[in-house]
């Protein structure tokens, strides 16, 4: 019995200072409708589905939603956009197979793979940037979408992703 007791106290004493002091808080994705720059990477805090939004804004009573990407001229290049919540299904295809995201992000599997493992990335390291990105186009607002595109006015593609707001 005492054995057991002392076991509890000192499972409790283990815990309670963390608690007691106000661990820091986790950190969030924070709206940013300035810093657009695409990436090919999350930053390094970022642990998809674990950081949140900082303050996601309200949806309103009706969304238009995107089932799947559609394609866009962002400038002189190709692109194509997402709503968030297609955005981490997108994510999820990544993980399994960059071929198969590629397919439904830029409709070409085969260009898609080379350029983001050309670029020593792993379907795990595109899902995470995906979704990074798509917890940032929610704290910006209901108008923000995910969006890739090529890099200057046709091939080659990037692999980056970042967010625009549809006017």
């Amino acid at each position: 019995m005492k054995i057991a007791r002392l076991v509890i106290v000192s499972l409790a004493l283990c815990v309670w200072p963390a608690s007691a002091h106000g661990a820091a808080a986790a950190p969030c994705v924070a709206k940013d409708t300035q810093n657009l720059t695409p990436t090919t990477t999350a930053p390094s805090w970022y642990v998809p589905g674990v950081t949140r939004p900082c303050a996601a804004s309200s949806d309103p009573i009706v969304t238009p939603q995107t089932a799947y990407w559609t394609y866009f001229k962002y400038g002189w290049s190709d692109a194509w956009r997402t709503v968030p919540y297609n955005a981490d299904y997108s994510a999820r295809d990544c993980e399994v197979s960059l071929r198969t995201c590629g397919q439904y992000i830029i409709g070409d599997a085969s260009w898609f793979w080379y350029a983001c493992s050309g670029r020593g990335l792993s379907g795990y390291d595109v899902a995470r940037n995906i979704r990074y990105w798509a917890d940032r186009a929610r704290a910006n607002g209901s108008n923000w979408r995910v969006y890739t595109k090529t890099e200057a006015g046709g091939y080659p593609y990037g692999c980056a992703f970042s967010v625009y707001a549809l006017s």
